[in-house]
């Protein structure tokens, strides 16, 4: 942290509010048997912070602005400890396989956001699994009724956040210094 800028800081902020806003305001909840669980464009951001900034600092931007979305919201309160881990993780994974080539193509684009959003999706699904099948003690179908459709979300919002931030970095890495 020793090599912290003003202008790292900056986007550290940045991308913090992005996430928030983009997970605040652009979303749709869907309501379960089990619970709520939602679409949102805020993994946009998680990712593109993570490849635009590195595993660190994307980490924490993409960590801050989700569990800032949690504690602002009493649905969600209790989860901002794991989301902040699960989305640090996931920036970090997708800073990290980006970093590894540090070439601006698509393809090395596309695998980290790839690889990101696996494993946020992993952990999440992991999560509520071990949730439902352990703490609350519902049956396994009940349980994999659950992940199913939180499954079918995930994935759909893993999806169109690959697409998304896929484009925005590469335009965005061939305009900008965020050294």
């Amino acid at each position: 942290m020793k090599n912290l800028t003003t202008k790292k800081l900056t986007f550290i902020a940045l991308f913090t509010a992005l996430v928030y806003i983009f997970t605040r305001f652009f979303q749709v909840q869907i309501p379960t048997p089990f619970g709520n669980t939602m679409f949102h464009l805020g993994n946009v951001f998680c990712v593109l912070a993570g490849i635009l900034l590195g595993p660190v600092y994307g980490g924490l931007a993409g960590g801050l602005g989700s569990a800032l979305y949690d504690l602002f919201d009493p649905i969600y309160f209790v989860s901002a400890p794991t989301t902040f881990i699960f989305k640090f993780l996931m920036c970090f994974v997708a800073g990290k396989v980006f970093e590894k080539n540090k070439v601006i193509e698509n393809k090395h684009i596309i695998k980290a956001a790839i690889c990101g959003q696996l494993t946020y999706t992993i952990l999440y699904l992991l999560k509520n699994f071990i949730r439902n099948l352990f703490i609350l003690n519902l049956t396994m179908e009940a349980t994999l009724s659950e992940m199913a459709i939180k499954g079918g979300v995930s994935l759909t919002n893993a999806v169109i956040s690959i697409i998304v931030s896929s484009v925005l970095a590469l335009s965005l890495l061939k305009r900008f210094d965020f050294e």
